[in-house]
């Protein structure tokens, strides 16, 4: 029987390539009428990369996405450059695959065109969960539309706000951590150096700090700032006004503050996290990528462990077939340590950025005195992961 995927985000688009890859059918439900990615950029490390090559996806990359040389990184109050960690072909080298940034909808439209051309797979679109029943040897899915749909599993990649999660554990929901992100796009030939620069800029201060990278050919720059907020509602893609934003930047050197005043087109999202979960599974029901460990996106790896997880959890259930819960616990104990470390050292570099006083000084003189390659070594555990071997 097939396996049922809740969600047709990158999570669920990469579970059933993966299962795909593994001669596994499987059903993608997703909730929105069209396939539209909320956000604007995404950046894909090199551990990423890596499978989606394996997954054949290289001819439908390699004309989308940029390759950014550096991650340049400046200390936000004073303007200084304090290092840049080598992307580019260094990072190809390394790690046998680039770290790429692309706009959501080109990574999406990829995996899009990769999912149609698998017929393991099937798509059906605005599903809304509204129940899950687990009959003896069967799941089915009801969707609040009275639309029915039966299959061996249910594999959860519904993102933060899980609906299958809130089926499996009622008692968890996400909590604000206090900050949010805002987002705008701009024309890289309307910008001045160095934001319209083929790298990706990362400038730090108290309590706030700003990423942007090009995306779509680079021609278009990503810009995200993230600040200490309040406003902690529900939904991806809100609205924002420049005039709640640009005082967060007020102590900030001209350049940056400048380049921010330019911009009036802001969206935000608030920042919330969940309580690590006692388990990802349940029953015929499995929890993978956001829905069972979502992080804080300032390692840039929220999409990636979805697909680390959606590869080892497909090779896991062709190994032990029928035998779904086995299957399912292996996936768990592969996994959570590792999905652990990144969301701990996502809140970590949150800390980092966001430095004041004498520790933003001593932040400061570590970065500008560590050698370049030095700064992407320290790394090598996240991007240099041998998936492949994890996964026997």
């Amino acid at each position: 029987m097939t396996i049922l995927i809740a969600g047709g985000g990158i999570g669920g688009l990469c579970t059933a390539i993966a299962l795909a890859q593994n001669g596994i059918s499987s059903h993608i439900l997703e909730q929105a009428d069209t396939f539209s990615e909320a956000g604007a950029g995404i950046q894909i490390g090199p551990n990423g990369m890596r499978l989606l090559l394996d997954w054949g996806m290289d001819d439908l990359l390699s004309c989308r996405g940029a390759t950014p040389a550096f991650v340049h990184i400046h200390d936000g109050i004073s303007g200084v450059s304090l290092n840049k960690v080598p992307l580019g072909n260094t990072a190809r080298e390394r790690y046998g695959a680039p770290y790429k940034v692309f706009h959501r909808s080109e990574l999406q439209m990829a995996l899009l065109e990769k999912v149609r051309s698998m017929p393991e797979i099937e798509i059906t679109t605005a599903f809304q969960i509204k129940e899950i029943r687990e009959p003896p040897n069967e799941l089915i899915i009801l969707s609040s539309g009275g639309d029915r749909y039966s299959g061996r599993l249910l594999i959860g990649a519904d993102g933060l706000w899980s609906h299958t999660r809130k089926h499996l554990f009622p008692d968890i929901a996400p909590h604000f951590i206090g900050k949010t992100a805002w987002r705008t796009l701009a024309a890289s030939e309307d910008v001045p150096e160095p934001f319209n620069k083929h790298e990706t800029g990362l400038w730090m201060a108290p309590n706030a700090h700003l990423v942007h990278y090009p995306v779509l050919g680079g021609d278009i720059i990503n810009v995200v700032a993230v600040i200490q907020d309040s406003y902690n509602q529900q939904g991806w893609s809100r609205e924002g006004r420049a005039k709640d934003l640009l005082p967060h930047f007020e102590s900030w050197d001209e350049l940056p503050r400048a380049f921010l005043k330019a911009r009036t087109n802001w969206h935000k999202w608030a920042l919330f996290d969940i309580a690590p979960l006692r388990s990802w599974s349940k029953g015929r029901v499995c929890l993978l990528g956001d829905a069972a460990h979502p992080a804080i996106p300032f390692l840039a790896q929220g999409g990636v462990m979805a697909m680390e997880d959606a590869h080892i959890l497909a090779h896991l259930l062709d190994l032990y077939g029928e035998d779904h819960r086995t299957a399912f616990a292996q996936y768990e104990s592969q996994r959570r340590a590792r999905a652990t470390h990144v969301m701990n050292t996502a809140k970590k570099l949150g800390r980092i950025y966001h430095m004041k006083g004498f520790m933003r000084h001593a932040r400061n003189v570590v970065l500008t005195h560590k050698k370049p390659e030095k700064l992407l070594a320290d790394y090598d555990w996240l991007y240099g992961f041998e998936i492949s071997q994890r996964s026997k």
